[in-house]
């Protein structure tokens, strides 16, 4: 997919990964909200879980094969590391445990650069890109403290 035109040369390709991967994802969840998944055991070995444990996901989850429309240097590579911990730390590998794909949304494939001293886009003069989707935390408490120390950059800018 990386490969194809005409995500070749763009610079924004990896976004485009990104919405290809969750139109996979999509589509392997019955075009619901409901997820695709699969038990662990069964993604390393590449076979087709016939049902799936309890999950806390609301809307449910749908019986897939994520190793087969997962990219496979992404599905080979995951086999490959739950293979391994699962030698060193037993019980990890377990048909007890599923796989949900996929988490596409944890911080943005681009960052927004700014100025490090006072947190403002470096042509934009009173922009304050903060947070997951500007590209400065990867989840929830960071993005509250990058979203804390740009409202008290703002608020010394506007002083």
């Amino acid at each position: 997919f990386l490969n194809e035109e005409p995500f070749l040369n763009e610079e924004l390709r990896m976004m485009y990964f990104q919405e290809h991967l969750e139109r996979l994802c999509w589509q392997q969840g019955n075009m619901k909200q409901t997820a695709p998944a699969q038990r662990m055991a069964d993604f390393t070995r590449k076979k087709l879980s016939y049902d799936l444990p309890e999950s806390s996901y609301a809307p449910g989850l749908v019986s897939s094969p994520l190793h087969f429309w997962m990219p496979a240097f992404i599905a080979d590579r995951l086999s490959k590391g739950f293979q391994q911990f699962g030698k060193y730390s037993h019980g990890f590998l377990t048909n007890e445990a599923i796989l949900i794909g996929v988490e596409t949304r944890t911080s943005a494939p681009v960052r927004i650069i700014r100025d490090k001293e006072t947190l403002q886009h470096v042509r934009i003069k009173g922009l304050f890109p903060c947070g997951e989707g500007a590209g400065y935390a990867g989840g929830i408490v960071s993005a509250g403290i990058d979203g804390e120390r740009c409202a008290e950059a703002a608020k010394a800018f506007l002083n």
